[in-house]
């Protein structure tokens, strides 16, 4: 299975990116995959420093592209949009899946290899597995920090949110992970919501 990592990037998270960019490293190395970043800081300059964490990784099938957007932009917003990108990208670069996974998270190397098992296994359109609440660490949260999204569900539902045009849709995009799940259970669509496969998921603090 061809598989693009994409993942938003912002200046803001620096103090996690090379570290999880050697997460990103070791994962590859275990489960080959190209890696896309879209930097959606206020300038340009953070590419390149991104570019030397890449480098000193030793990661080359990569791409950063910049995502100019208002400064004053919600962050939850920001994020949609860049993975609007993202989506563009999966379904322009002839890949089967988007491994959606934050710059936040170290996760052991064989994750992505365990998803792609379970996505063929139950022909699945999205595999999200649990991790915890950084805030309440004993609650679930099926956000799409670190899942697995097929193809064929890219080409139907984006990250764009048109407020107003149906009755269902949030009015947040903090809500955007919640809608898309909830368009694919409206067309009967399969996905999977799995505890315990990923473990452990470890979130970098500042």
């Amino acid at each position: 299975m061809r598989i693009l990592i994409g993942t938003p990037i912002h200046q803001s998270k620096d103090y996690s990116m090379e570290k999880w960019l050697q997460n990103v490293a070791d994962l590859i190395s275990d489960s080959p995959a190209d890696l896309l970043l879209v930097d959606n800081s206020p300038e340009l300059a953070y590419i390149e420093k991104a570019k030397d964490y890449c480098h000193k990784c030793g990661i080359k099938n990569y791409q950063i592209k910049h995502l100019a957007l208002p400064p004053e932009q919600d962050k939850f917003e920001r994020i949609a949009r860049s993975r609007e990108v993202i989506r563009h990208q999966v379904l322009s670069g002839g890949y089967e899946a988007w491994f959606c996974w934050e710059c936040d998270q170290i996760i052991p190397p064989n994750a992505l290899g365990k998803l792609v098992n379970i996505m063929q296994d139950g022909n699945y359109l999205l595999v999200n597995p649990n991790k915890w609440q950084r805030e309440a660490p004993h609650q679930h949260n099926y956000d799409f920090g670190c899942a697995l999204i097929k193809k064929e569900a890219l080409e139907k539902y984006g990250f764009i949110l048109n407020f107003g045009t149906d009755p269902d849709m949030p009015t947040t995009y903090e809500l955007s992970e919640y809608w898309f799940k909830t368009r694919i259970s409206r067309d009967r669509g399969r996905f999977v919501q799995v505890d315990g496969i990923i473990d452990p998921i470890y979130h970098l603090d500042k």
